[in-house]
């Protein structure tokens, strides 16, 4: 395989080709390494939000999850954030703990069904937390919100398909065999 057969086949690990200085219209990887170098600058972020609250990436994936739900005024059970968050229940009974144990959480019977848990905002959810994923303050939606409506299409155009690209790469082949 020559160097050019392998910029192709998987260009968005390599750097934009072109001469230093000579101005060039964007190309697909050029998008790509943005997203990319996104991606590495929002991971950070999670990481440093995990130090500064004290709990670890999936439990701040849970707290993610939890304030998106509770913004809506809705309860979450804990069987509906073992699925969002794709663990087994036993894993989330250790997320469910630390957070609650952390003032992040509180454990509700449920109103109708008595067997069934709610898991509510704690005390740290209200201040600590919902401080560190203000995205306004961050300036992510002034970003979001500075785009034309056309550019906003395209880009969330873009993300979707993305999104269902890498769902169908991941997805398990097809096992029926009728045709």
């Amino acid at each position: 395989m020559n160097p050019t057969d392998a910029r192709q086949g998987a260009g968005y690990w390599y750097p934009p080709s072109g001469e230093e200085g000579t101005p060039q219209a964007a190309t697909g990887v050029d998008v790509l390494n943005a997203l990319r170098a996104y991606r590495t600058v929002e991971s950070g972020l999670r990481r440093e939000l995990s130090q500064r609250l004290s709990i670890n990436e999936t439990d701040l994936a849970a707290l993610r999850y939890l304030l998106g739900v509770w913004q809506k005024d809705e309860g979450a059970s804990p069987k509906e954030l073992a699925v969002a968050l794709g663990i087994s229940s036993a894993s989330t009974t250790l997320v469910i703990d630390r957070l609650e144990k952390a003032g992040f959480i509180r454990r509700r019977r449920h109103p109708v069904d008595r067997r069934a848990v709610i898991l509510d905002p704690g005390d740290r959810a209200t201040g600590e937390f919902r401080s560190a994923f203000d995205i306004e303050e961050r300036g992510v939606l002034a970003a979001a919100d500075g785009l034309t409506g056309e550019e906003t299409e395209t880009v969330t155009r873009f993300l979707r398909s993305m999104g269902q690209a890498i769902a169908d790469a991941v997805r398990p082949p097809d096992t029926d065999t009728r045709a």
